[in-house]
């Protein structure tokens, strides 16, 4: 009983709460939408880019990746009354949806699994966590952990490498 209560006074302390947020849906994705431009991976000798753009009257936001010409993927961020929603169009042929779920000490926006197309596969695997961070330097870095279809999920298995990117060009030239 003791161990109870002494969780639930740690739960409730300042300190304990600063570390992760419960964000606002529509506070994130107005956030998100400042990223609308070309990006390229920070990393030298890499090629993949990333573009964001608006569309359906500004209450969407597409996110294109390019790992080569032949490799793409795209997650589209939309509100779905109070919640936000990515669903990501995988080169695997399924579709993930995301529901944006906490705010971390960094500043980090984290996107957990809710549902998804085609994942019928045992030996498929499919994005069920990502994390999205506009950094004070003005970059970009963003980190997805993928498990196979119906494996177990826990914030242990976050294995996702964090890659950094930054902006090219100008945004009043990519809008």
């Amino acid at each position: 009983m003791r161990f109870l209560f002494l969780l639930l006074i740690l739960q409730l302390t300042p300190w304990a709460q600063a570390s992760e947020t419960v964000p606002s849906g529509k506070e994130t994705f107005e956030e998100l939408k400042t990223l609308v431009g070309d990006w390229k991976i920070a990393e030298a000798g890499r090629a993949t880019t990333i573009n964001y753009r608006l569309t359906a009257n500004d209450s969407t936001l597409v996110e294109t990746w390019v790992m080569s010409p032949m490799r793409q993927s795209m997650t589209v961020y939309t509100m779905d009354g109070e919640r936000l929603i990515a669903t990501h169009y995988c080169p695997q042929g399924n579709a993930p949806r995301l529901e944006l779920k906490k705010r971390d000490k960094t500043g980090a926006s984290h996107f957990l699994f809710l549902d998804g197309a085609n994942l019928q596969d045992p030996k498929g695997s499919h994005e069920h966590a990502f994390w999205v961070r506009i950094e004070s330097t003005g970059e970009l870095t963003r980190s997805e952990t993928y498990i196979g279809n119906g494996e177990k999920y826990g914030p242990e298995t976050e294995q996702g490498e964090p890659e950094t990117f930054r902006r090219v060009g100008t945004e009043s030239s990519m809008r």
